[in-house]
């Protein structure tokens, strides 16, 4: 979806026509739900897996200590990926519905600024509510998940990752939304959320990135109004 069109001769040749069509497909209609869950499911799991580091730290840390194979590992990181999943199925059914209502381009962005700057607004409001603070404590904080009945194997951390997603989709739920703001699989609107998310579950420093960020997103949205006026 965002390639360049000056770019795309070497990626045909590579892939074929087909793949480069497939993977440029513009999203307008119901049927074309399966390319938009697949570029939500994309988004989702680049963009979140890296901010799960502290509960992947304390699980290399247990690991150690108890023995636990690799395949703990990769359950872990497969219930947390599901909880993503499914949000991206509700995200890209959301965005069908939208672009429908010619709410939103094919692109994902929406047309018109008004619900861009509400989306900015709650999102930064968002940043000081008690589920927020919950989820986020949860996060920084990642070896409470690994206190009830956790023995390090295949089920017990499949359910451990699931409880980490579902923490983690409490916390950044609404600013994973802002790609409707960004545009879905943009890579600079992905990159700087990643890093934003990544920063704010870190448990020495997370704190002091809160407020920074709400005000960072209040500002956008007055820059959007703003800008709209003039």
């Amino acid at each position: 979806m965002i390639l360049a069109s000056d770019n795309t001769a070497s990626i045909e040749n590579f892939y074929g026509s087909e793949f480069l069509s497939t993977l440029c497909q513009p999203i307008n209609k119901m049927s074309d739900w399966p390319y938009a869950f697949l570029m939500w499911s994309l988004m989702g799991i680049a963009m979140m897996v890296p901010t799960i580091q502290p509960t992947l730290k304390t699980f290399g840390d247990l690991s150690n200590l108890h023995n636990v194979s690799y395949f703990g590992f990769v359950s872990l990181l497969f219930g947390f990926i599901v909880v993503w999943v499914i949000f991206s199925g509700v995200a890209s059914l959301l965005q069908i519905y939208l672009t429908q209502l010619s709410l939103v381009k094919s692109d994902g962005i929406f047309i018109h600024f008004i619900p861009s700057v509400t989306l900015l607004f709650l999102a930064a409001i968002y940043q000081f509510s008690d589920l927020k603070k919950a989820c986020l404590h949860r996060c920084r904080h990642p070896l409470l998940f690994f206190l009830n009945d956790w023995n390090g194997s295949f089920v017990a951390s499949f359910f451990v990752g699931l409880r980490v997603g579902l923490y983690c989709l409490g916390c950044c739920w609404l600013l994973m939304m802002l790609a409707f703001v960004g545009g879905v699989m943009n890579l600079g609107f992905m990159g700087l959320a990643t890093l934003v998310m990544i920063a704010e579950k870190l448990p020495d420093y997370g704190r002091y990135v809160t407020l920074p960020l709400s005000l960072l997103l209040l500002i956008s949205g007055s820059i959007v109004v703003i800008s709209n006026f003039i």
